[in-house]
């Protein structure tokens, strides 16, 4: 059973000007389903409007009588819409499962009419989504839902050290949970910064498909502990899609794990390893899914290694390749594509658009 680090207390006209500038953070905003930024006016009218509301509740997560996230709750029925959100520099400590626990027992309290508790979470704020799971929220299609009658256990906040997790990708949870059972790992899929990596202190970061850049601050601070898994036989194919890229530019087909360094998948190599495709039997969505498996099962074998710091650093050929997102789009804009389409008739079809 989990020790309680926190509470939560029902927010106050006093709050207003705390949750103004949470809900204009920009991670918050990026993963909002609203994007724009709020002008104080319009937050100062919806504030004072949900305060006289008795369908809006808003909760205020305190930690050593210190506000570090919040929460609120809007009613419909016998059921309720959550939103949550922790402040910057507090996230990744496991207070977002404490906060969620907490949240049981307040609502039975509060509302006890409300028998299910539902969240909606963008697809690539893949922690997020791991966050509900574990205190017990199912997915079931687009939303997360739980049962307020369920007994959802409060975790232990995270001190520091460890593995720090970076994806917006499901498909590098198989890695994830593997690591889980080696090492103490906390996921994490926003954008990164220094407050945060000093504050919880891990010994190595994985990056393994995941969106942000990593700020010089940080990669300074970690020196050379950081390592990012990409599915391309570097220096052929860094950056986006390169998996796609390979086919169509002919080049060489592979994964690599490299240390991050400032430049776009450019720093020296921990390992890498050849992949070869019949692009008669392959899809890219196949190629994809070859490609992750191998480098996952790379990065298993090595990892005693890899945690040990028992590892050759090479650096990388000169030459290769590099490709954006822009890049992609402007494929799709002058060619149909599909990830389940043969790559050999992409292929004829692509050679045929050239000429």
């Amino acid at each position: 059973m989990g020790w309680v680090m926190g509470y939560l207390r029902k927010a106050e006209r006093r709050d207003a000007d705390l949750l103004f500038q949470w809900v204009n953070e920009d991670l918050v905003r990026q993963n909002s389903f609203s994007t724009k930024e709020i002008l104080y006016s319009e937050h100062i009218r919806w504030y004072e409007g949900i305060l006289k509301r008795n369908d809006i509740k808003q909760y205020i997560y305190m930690v050593d009588n210190v506000p570090v996230g919040g929460v609120r709750i809007t009613v419909t029925g016998e059921q309720a819409e959550i939103g949550y959100s922790i402040c910057v520099e507090n996230r990744c400590m496991g207070y977002g499962k404490e906060m969620l626990a907490l949240l049981q027992k307040t609502v039975k309290e509060d509302f006890p009419q409300i028998k299910k508790l539902i969240a909606k979470v963008k697809p690539e704020n893949v922690a997020s989504q791991k966050t509900l799971e574990d205190v017990g929220y199912e997915k079931k299609y687009d939303v997360f839902e739980i049962e307020v009658d369920k007994v959802v256990e409060c975790q232990e906040a995270i001190v520091s050290g460890g593995v720090l997790f970076l994806t917006n990708n499901p498909i590098a949870l198989e890695l994830y949970e593997w690591l889980e059972k080696c090492c103490v790992i906390y996921l994490y899929s926003e954008r990164l910064f220094l407050q945060q990596v000093q504050k919880l202190r891990p010994y190595f970061i994985i990056s393994f498909n995941y969106k942000y850049f990593i700020d010089e601050d940080v990669i300074q601070y970690m020196k050379g502990n950081i390592i990012n898994l990409h599915i391309s036989y570097l220096p052929w194919n860094r950056g986006a899609s390169p998996n796609i890229w390979s086919f169509i530019d002919n080049t060489p087909k592979g994964v690599t794990i490299h240390q991050v360094d400032s430049g776009f998948d450019t720093g020296k190599i921990l390992y890498q390893e050849r992949c070869f495709f019949d692009i008669e039997k392959e899809s890219f969505a196949s190629a994809y899914q070859k490609l992750n498996h191998t480098i996952i099962e790379l990065f298993k074998e090595k990892w005693e290694e890899i945690r040990s710091h028992q590892y050759m650093l090479s650096n990388q050929a000169k030459g290769g390749s590099c490709h954006t997102k822009k890049d992609l789009e402007e494929l799709k804009s002058k060619i149909e594509f599909n990830w389940n389409e043969n790559v050999k008739e992409f292929l004829i079809r692509y050679k045929k658009m050239q000429k």
